[in-house]
């Protein structure tokens, strides 16, 4: 069997939603984590952005704000229907000049890549700086990893 060459980020969301444990993507502090964790860190949430428009995938990557966890998530949306007027996303383009990230109008993280980043990095440097990469959404709070997360961010080696 061919092994996918879909990026970490993208195969951890795909596993998360199989097993239940999320319903729309994985925060930034989250995808940060799993990446140190499998022993490729990010230098800085511009890194991470970066790292998700450079490795096209077969759907679009959108950043939105999560309604249940009330937190931005990286999300995927189905290239064949994504046909809504989103005519105020924010979209990213890779270096091919493809949309590679859209911004949901839903985040007010800005108009502009770099208000963008400037906005992502005042909300979760804190957590990812202190390594509480995980939202605890009932206690409101950011908190490590627990031994789940790790055998499951592990598992996707």
């Amino acid at each position: 069997m061919k092994r996918s060459q879909n990026p970490d980020w993208y195969k951890l969301t795909k596993l998360l939603k199989k097993e239940g444990l999320i319903n729309t993507g994985l925060t930034i502090p989250y995808i940060f984590g799993a990446y140190e964790l499998l022993g490729n860190p990010f230098e800085d949430i511009i890194d991470l952005l970066e790292e998700i428009l450079k490795n096209r995938i077969d759907k679009y990557p959108v950043i939105q704000k999560c309604t249940a966890i009330h937190q931005h998530v990286v999300a995927v949306e189905e290239r064949n229907q994504y046909h809504k007027s989103y005519l105020k996303d924010v979209k990213l383009l890779n270096a091919k000049n493809e949309i590679g990230l859209i911004i949901s109008s839903n985040t007010n993280l800005g108009q502009t890549s770099e208000l963008i980043y400037k906005n992502l990095n005042r909300l979760y440097k804190k957590p990812i700086d202190d390594k509480t990469y995980s939202w605890h959404h009932k206690k409101q709070e950011w908190r490590p990893f627990n031994k789940e997360e790790v055998r499951l961010i592990m598992s996707i080696k």
